[in-house]
């Protein structure tokens, strides 16, 4: 990579696209974030975490077999579709013809449908074998629910769940697509159609009449669930023909690009065959613990929240241009690129891990704990909870550091690291689970994030040459004095509504959760200001002005 004597005023044009795409990908994204919590939150009300309904254990096969598809396209072409076909498509759409573009874009589509409709059909017809490996640590078992009966259940679900692998495949190449050509709306916005779809089958599934665990409500539950994935894909076609969609049925298997992302696949496969085995060890010991499967998913949905609406914007909206800088050996701007995301996610993230971590438990208790969903799953949860945040800043950083090496066609960089990362992320599992129950395996999954940021930044750092030190050691240093005003402000206010408020109920539920959160964002914006951060520029433009420039002079 070469400097580029025009990097300056070309990074200035680039921070204003940037914060104008990552405006709007964050506002797509933090409705379908919202739209998520509300489809979680009827889950939880009509199913609730725990044994509940005597015969069966719902809450866990549901929660355990509608993991598996997703599980199962990433192993087979999800790393390879959103970390490999971008970074191809980006580079010939820049260097090349778009026809040749298209071709290519077609090929990975034909190709890769092939191969999803193929495991799909393996999939339904080994859907008991695959249930009985998740569950090969035995699961949790009271009364007439035995380890069959979950092992049951969980197949019958897991024969309507597998169909999704297609439409995540689909769904992942449309918005690659639009990425590509610097759209984000579309694919920020899918995932809504999803939300609202599961939310209209939940409302559905608690006016059916009979047992809440027969085979006409596991029908509407299951089918209800994979047409939301359905409507995902689907809903982003308007938008792929407005860009100009050029789809042929080439299977082109000799095209250079072709053959180049087959290469890169390869070590790419293994990174993510490796993540997988610590995913399955993760559910083998997590259907042990009644509860241990949805509680653990449902503490990842609240830590997604600010990881997906706010450092995936960030994520998704540099990663074209990474790729391009690379494409074109622009070092000094790619390094500039990182060293901005880095700042700008850390500067989002921070506050969000504070509130996690001091707020948990006010949040489950205010947002879940009514229907099925007892005080007693909302201990548990909070618990989860509490030690995945420890792993939210370390995790949303690392997914910078590995979409940065995929931008510059490197997977096997990330796989080599794996191996190291996932035998620790193991080794943490087993000793935290058996100390710890499920918290544990939280308590593991940031862990293993922590030793992998560090590993990938070291390497990166390494290869590229510096990444502005300096700024980003100022910008810790900044961060950690404004989140520990907040935590302070945080932890008065905690006692200020329990003191005004003695007596539980609503008001104080909420109270507890909005004053102290409020008070602390507050304090930790001023501080922040004080201290004259320089992202807080960004930041701002990115949830005022530019958000108003972006929808106006976006709509895609």
């Amino acid at each position: 990579m070469n400097a580029d004597p025009e990097a300056p005023l070309l990074a200035r044009d680039e921070t204003r696209t940037f914060a104008r795409n990552a405006a709007v990908m964050a506002v797509g994204t933090a409705i379908s974030r919202v739209t998520g919590f509300l489809r979680y939150a009827g889950l939880a009300y009509v199913l609730g975490l725990t044994l509940r309904y005597g015969s069966t254990n719902l809450p866990s096969t549901y929660n355990l077999a509608n993991s598996m598809p997703n599980m199962i396209y990433d192993l087979v072409m999800g790393g390879i579709i959103a970390s490999l076909f971008i970074p191809v498509f980006v580079e010939y759409l820049s260097t090349r013809s778009r026809d040749e573009a298209w071709h290519v874009a077609s090929s990975v589509t034909n190709i890769s449908l092939v191969i999803l409709a193929a495991v799909t059909a393996l999939g339904i017809a080994a859907s008991p074998l695959i249930i009985r490996l998740m569950t090969a640590f035995g699961s949790y078992s009271a009364g007439d629910v035995t380890t069959q009966v979950v092992r049951d259940q969980a197949a019958f679900l897991l024969r309507f769940f597998i169909p999704q692998i297609i439409f995540y495949g689909l769904s992942a190449i449309f918005g690659g697509i639009l990425n590509a050509h610097r759209h984000f709306t579309a694919p920020a916005f899918a995932p809504i159609v999803n939300n609202l779809t599961v939310i209209g089958t939940v409302v559905v599934f608690h006016f059916l009449p009979g047992p809440r665990d027969n085979r006409l409500h596991l029908v509407v539950l299951a089918t209800g669930t994979t047409l939301g994935v359905v409507a995902q894909a689907l809903v982003q076609l308007p938008v792929l023909f407005r860009v100009g969609l050029r789809y042929t049925f080439s299977f082109d298997l000799k095209h250079p690009a072709i053959r180049r992302i087959g290469r890169l696949a390869l070590p790419l496969l293994g990174y993510i065959l490796l993540w997988q085995i610590g995913t399955w060890f993760v559910f083998a010991l997590a259907i042990k613990v009644d509860g241990g499967v949805p509680s653990y998913q449902y503490a990842q949905m609240f830590f997604q929240l600010p990881y997906g609406i706010f450092a995936v914007s960030i994520i998704t909206a540099i990663f074209p241009a990474l790729s391009e800088h690379a494409a074109l050996r622009r070092r000094q701007r790619f390094n500039e690129t990182v060293n901005g995301g880095i700042r700008s996610t850390a500067l989002i993230i921070v506050p969000c891990a504070v509130i996690y971590l001091m707020l948990n438990q006010p949040i489950i208790r205010f947002l879940l704990q009514r229907g099925f969903f007892t005080s007693g799953d909302t201990e548990l949860l909070s618990g989860v909870l509490f030690f995945f945040s420890l792993g939210l800043i370390p995790y949303s950083i690392d997914m910078l550091f590995t979409k940065t090496f995929y931008s510059m066609q490197d997977t096997r960089t990330p796989m080599i690291i794996n191996c190291f990362v996932v035998a620790i992320n193991i080794g943490a599992n087993l000793l935290f689970f058996r100390l710890m129950g499920v918290r544990g395996l939280a308590l593991g999954f940031s862990v293993a994030y922590l030793f992998s940021m560090l590993i990938d930044g070291t390497v990166l750092r390494l290869r590229l040459g510096p990444l502005g030190g300096r700024r980003l050691a100022a910008t810790a240093a900044k961060l950690l004095a404004a989140s520990a005003a907040m935590a302070v402000v945080v932890y008065a206010g905690l006692n200020l509504v329990g003191r005004l408020f003695p007596f539980a109920g609503l008001a104080k539920d909420l109270l507890e959760m909005l004053l102290p959160m409020a008070l602390g964002l507050a304090t930790f914006l001023v501080v922040a200001h004080a201290l004259r951060m320089e992202e807080l520029k960004s930041l701002r433009e990115m949830l005022a002005g530019r958000l108003g420039h972006a929808f106006r002079g976006r709509k895609a």
